[in-house]
């Protein structure tokens, strides 16, 4: 085989396998989900659980930022039926300051938020924990 058509395929096989595991992720510590109100808004942040400190730059990356109850439920619909999400009530030490000198007031929204949500979970078959 012709080395450019065998690293095309190489190539292919790494993109397909790679999105894959992003759609259908299973995170043995579960995720980890923090909240924040920021000017009448709330943020979101859903990260695979670790049993390390997150830092504020891991849990306030753009990356997985959603903002509202509607982006949250997009980044919901990507895990997978009867995983466990374990939703923060404060921040670990090391997110409390960034080296901006920010500080992330992770907390629980009102019950009536807290019940929507959960019931988003409960119709995409995810177990939705307070911590």
């Amino acid at each position: 085989m012709p080395l450019k058509p065998f690293i095309a395929f190489l190539a292919a096989l790494f993109i397909s396998t790679t999105a894959l595991a992003h759609t259908t992720q299973s995170s043995t510590n579960g995720y980890e989900l923090y909240s924040w109100k920021i000017k009448n808004h709330w943020y979101y942040s859903l990260l695979p659980g670790t049993k390390r400190s997150r830092s504020y730059e891991e849990i306030t990356s753009t990356e997985v930022v959603r903002r509202d109850s509607t982006g949250l439920k997009e980044a919901l619909q990507t895990i997978p039926r009867g995983e466990v999400v374990f939703w923060m009530s404060d921040a670990p030490g090391g997110a409390r300051r960034s080296a901006s000198g920010k500080t992330l007031n992770v907390k629980h929204p009102s019950r009536t938020r807290i019940k929507n949500i959960k019931a988003i979970c409960d119709r995409l078959g995810i177990k939705l924990k307070l911590s």
